[in-house]
């Protein structure tokens, strides 16, 4: 991820990045609470039937809580503008999870550029905030303990 912070010359704590609208409404409409998950107000979910454990729970949370940042924000000079557009979400969410609700979180912000096959795209380059509730009997089902592993060019996780 560093390295990317500093392509972009990103400062996490100070940037000034401002969100597309449709961000900024997505977070402004909040969140709604079902069987115990946060979830964002504006996604439309699935009948998840019943979340009867934290791993359940946790695992709803993270597949719902899914915002493709460049589903929102399409002209861009580089990918990387994606990824910082995707941390000043993250930023913003956590400043919101943590103003709203009494629980702890884990944003996930994951980037990837655009890889080839020759001349054809392999994968479309883009930025995922996922985001779910620390749960004391999940929290390791869900952790990012070796970064290394997960698919993509860079990513961050925020608690």
């Amino acid at each position: 991820m560093n390295s990317y912070l500093l392509n972009a010359e990103y400062d996490f704590e100070s940037s000034n990045t401002e969100l597309p609208e449709e961000l900024e409404k997505l977070l402004a409409n909040g969140f709604r609470t079902k069987q115990g998950c946060i979830l964002l107000k504006d996604f439309q979910y699935v009948g998840p039937g019943e979340l009867n454990t934290d791993f359940k729970k946790c695992e709803y949370e993270v597949f719902l809580n899914d915002i493709h940042v460049d589903d929102y924000f399409k002209h861009i000079k580089s990918e990387v503008e994606y990824l910082t557009i995707g941390l000043k979400l993250a930023k913003r969410l956590n400043k919101e999870l943590r103003s709203r609700f009494d629980a702890k979180f884990r944003i996930i912000v994951s980037f990837y550029e655009t890889t080839y096959s020759g001349e054809e795209v392999d994968t479309y380059g883009g930025c995922v905030v996922k985001f779910h509730q620390i749960r004391p009997s999940a929290e390791y089902a869900f952790k990012f303990s070796n970064l290394e592993d997960f698919k993509s060019d860079a990513v961050m996780v925020i608690e």
